[in-house]
């Protein structure tokens, strides 16, 4: 297919979509630029999408649907007071996302992607070296607009807990974001080592030097140093906000990670993709080895991930295992199928459809597994006091 590139020039955009006549206009997220956020007023397509690339509603008339699914999605989320979505949701079945296991991106400035952190944060190299001494990882690849005062709790638990614990953050492309997060992480720590009126003489320092942050980087990059950290590393998905992308790099480098699904899309995405791997023929110990029930919980697994090498190399070898049902899913490809030529009114089977994506009786396995999972889910719910 043709591939168009306007870059950030507004006017430009709006001449090319208007000049392309489309059926259709997939927006993969609107909400992490103002020039995607202003397009999406704008009627460019008879029928507009808007996908979970940044998991909420757009709060926009113009966009007709949004894409997600039912093992994304709480299972009662229609009896939620708190249901926000202003488009039409459309749930695929199964897990709804899925990347390929291997990528090619494109040439980076690394200088251009770190921004103000590119020579004021800690090295992917050095961080490289302090794996291999004798020390636990607890790695958050996110964009650190997601890490939220509550999870700031989180992260100084278990500093407190394993004195062999560091954590490692990637810092914003702006200083001033970063610094904001480091000095409510100083404060968390002073407040909880300290009391609230402390004395000159309590220090949080050797507690701080465990916190690094590097600087952004690609995926590929970040899979090839959780494969080098060794058996020492976990990677921590935040809450209440997570993350699809960086769960699918920990999962393809078969490193563990710890998850807390929350109500909404933007916090089940990891949980869903964990639940999706750990389907079938999973021993109840592995399972369950990375998504917590609470905040408590979520501490204690992550501290077992790295202390305990033994059960963190069944899990590790679960992952890798096991990995593979999420990568390249067509079930998914299926899924986007039936929407798309439902939505623009296509006169196609689903056998059609099937037979030219080449969906096949193990894939058809696979789903009737999501299917039980959802089941399982409606029951589990059905008497949860979230509902009372």
């Amino acid at each position: 297919g043709n591939v168009f590139s306007t870059g950030y020039d507004e006017t430009e955009t709006k001449q090319l979509l208007h000049s392309l006549e489309l059926d259709c206009l997939i927006y993969l997220e609107a909400m992490n630029t103002a020039q995607l956020y202003f397009l999406g007023y704008q009627r460019f397509a008879e029928v507009q999408v808007l996908v979970m690339g940044a998991p909420v509603t757009s709060g926009i008339k113009t966009f007709d649907y949004f894409l997600s699914g039912d093992l994304l999605e709480h299972p009662y989320r229609t009896q939620l007071i708190a249901d926000h979505y202003t488009e039409q949701v459309v749930l695929f079945d199964g897990q709804a996302i899925s990347f390929p296991d291997s990528q090619h991106h494109l040439p980076q400035d690394s200088a251009l992607a770190a921004g103000d952190a590119y020579s004021n944060v800690t090295s992917l190299e050095q961080m490289t070296l302090l794996a291999k001494q004798d020390t636990h990882l607890f790695v958050c690849f996110q964009n650190i607009a997601k890490i939220q005062p509550s999870f700031d709790h989180v992260l100084v638990d278990i500093l407190l807990a394993d004195p062999k614990a560091h954590i490692i953050l990637q810092a914003s492309r702006h200083a001033a974001q970063t610094s904001s997060l480091s000095n409510r992480l100083e404060k968390t720590l002073q407040e909880r080592l300290c009391g609230y009126n402390a004395s000159q003489e309590c220090s949080t320092q050797s507690f701080q030097s465990r916190i690094h942050y590097i600087a952004r980087i690609k995926s590929d990059q970040i899979i090839e140093f959780l494969q080098r950290s060794g058996t020492s590393s976990v990677v921590l998905q935040p809450f209440p906000f997570d993350g699809s992308k960086t769960t699918s790099d920990a999962l393809n480098a078969g490193v563990p990670l710890v998850t807390f699904p929350q109500t909404h899309l933007r916090g089940r995405m990891s949980s869903t993709l964990i639940r999706a791997m750990f389907s079938e023929n999973t021993p109840d110990d592995i399972s369950m080895c990375c998504i917590a029930n609470s905040v408590s919980e979520y501490v204690s697994k992550a501290l077992r991930l790295t202390s305990d090498l033994q059960f963190r190399n069944r899990v590790s070898a679960a992952i890798q295992q096991r990995s593979p049902r999420v990568f390249n899913n067509k079930s998914v490809s299926l899924e986007w199928a039936k929407f798309l030529t439902r939505a623009l009114e296509q006169r196609i089977s689903n056998q059609e459809l099937e037979y030219e994506i080449g969906f096949g009786d193990a894939d058809r396995h696979y789903q009737s597994f999501s299917a039980k999972a959802i089941e399982n889910d409606q029951h589990r719910w059905r008497e949860s006091v979230m509902l009372e």
